[in-house]
């Protein structure tokens, strides 16, 4: 009857240790989970930024390039006149100019909207990011606050009934071998 009991104790305490090992790997499986979408997510915002990034620095050079080829054009036309006519090579670089310098400003608005647009992406991909990590710690503690729970009441029961199971097995021996 000894033998009977010891193993129901040692089964109880085993299975109270498979249900702390099961609920370790649970609470690590989620948390590596949270970590990684996490990750994924900021790499995919870090990606997309750098790529806004890229196409405005594409953008203010292919600006630059036809301002300087319009600059460049508009020169050698009037240089072709300047014979014939100083005051059309006066007003053709003036208009050259002009011209010139509204694809500068062009370019520098597009590049000022695209970084704004960047930082914006970047600013709400970083707050959707916090957001996100803040819920999954909420949640992974309150998932480790009920496994907690759960392995207290547990071990709880575990030692209940091997406090029940020693009772019945000492009460046994002195029914058994009389009372001491």
């Amino acid at each position: 009857m000894s033998e009977n009991t010891t193993n129901l104790s040692d089964d109880t305490l085993n299975n109270a240790n498979e249900g702390v090992d099961k609920a370790i790997d649970k609470v690590s499986d989620k948390t590596n989970e949270v970590v990684n979408k996490t990750k994924d997510a900021f790499d995919s915002a870090k990606d997309k930024a750098s790529e806004l990034a890229d196409d405005a620095s594409e953008k203010l050079n292919e600006f630059t390039d036809t301002a300087k080829e319009t600059y460049s054009d508009a020169k050698e036309k009037a240089s072709e006149f300047a014979n014939e006519a100083g005051e059309k090579l006066d007003e053709l670089t003036d208009v050259a100019k002009e011209k010139a310098s509204h694809l500068a400003e062009e370019a520098k608005e597009t590049y000022t909207e695209t970084k704004a647009k960047a930082k914006e992406f970047a600013d709400e991909a970083n707050e959707k990011i916090g957001e996100f990590a803040g819920d999954a710690k909420e949640k992974a503690s309150k998932f480790a606050d009920a496994a907690e729970d759960k392995l207290e009441d547990l071990a709880e029961d575990a030692k209940e009934t091997y406090t029940e199971a020693k009772e019945k097995t000492k009460g046994f021996f002195q029914k058994l071998f009389g009372k001491k």
